[in-house]
């Protein structure tokens, strides 16, 4: 199916590229996760090319910032390691890279109200690849940070979403957060986002979240547990999936 694309998508792209090009860098932190996990649903009878009840997943992640914006990327690689068998191969990637630029800081004004602290023009790729899927969603809308005690960061997302699989258009509200704590000398954090995705032509309304429970061992080294929760998942209807995943992390 070819590409739809739409001139709201184009500006926001070229708006968000012209106030990072104009940035000076701040920070900039990767991580590599591996994750295991079992009691996934089977997809590959819709096309979705996934029907191993178990998977082994390895994340690359970066998030940086910049004076007018910030960028965060990710890559998932499941089961890359299991090959074909006949015409069915279970390996498969995604990835997203979600770009923000600060409206208050590149038009000099103070934007923010009550808790939320900066305003900012956004957008977003999710990029799938496998056997049977092949495909792009485009997203642009706006994005805020809240000030919450206790956290280091909690973020939310309002955005224009087009998958190119699908009909029409739908909306991705996001909310992403991570808040560290203590019990006696170990540190730990809780983090992870909920994406809530809305009817797109034959696609269902979609829930997904994936909190994290994090002990930081060192200050690269990360072990912990994540939830998996997917409601009608990849907009199949009645397709929903609650599961545990193994973790080991290393930042840098």
């Amino acid at each position: 199916m070819p590409i739809k694309t739409t001139a709201p998508l184009a500006l926001a792209a070229a708006t968000l590229f012209a106030a990072q090009g104009a940035s000076a860098a701040v920070y900039s932190t990767t991580k590599v996760e591996a994750l295991y996990g079992w009691d996934y649903e089977d997809t590959a009878d819709a096309g979705f090319g996934i029907d191993n009840a178990e998977h082994a997943i390895l994340t690359i992640a970066n998030a940086s910032g910049w004076t007018y914006g910030d960028s965060f990327f990710f890559a998932d690689f499941t089961n890359m390691d299991q090959g074909r068998e006949g015409e069915q191969d279970y390996g498969s990637t995604h990835a997203e890279w979600n770009l923000r630029g600060n409206i208050g800081k590149v038009i000099g004004l103070d934007l923010s109200v009550g808790p939320l602290t900066d305003v900012y023009l956004t957008g977003q790729l999710d990029i799938d690849r496998n056997a049977s899927v092949r495909k792009t969603t485009h997203m642009a809308g706006l994005s805020a940070d809240v000030a919450m005690p206790g956290f280091n960061f909690f973020k939310v997302y309002a955005f224009y979403r087009d998958d190119e699989t699908a009909e029409g258009s739908s909306m991705q509200y996001t909310a992403a957060w991570n808040a560290p704590f203590r019990l006696g000398s170990a540190d730990f954090s809780f983090e992870g986002f909920i994406d809530v995705i809305t009817e797109e032509g034959d696609l269902e309304a979609q829930v997904l979240t994936q909190p994290q429970l994090v002990w930081h061992a060192t200050d690269h080294l990360g072990v912990g547990m994540e939830y998996q929760h997917w409601q009608n998942k990849f907009g199949l209807e009645d397709t929903d999936e609650s599961l545990p995943q193994a973790m080991i992390r290393w930042t840098f």
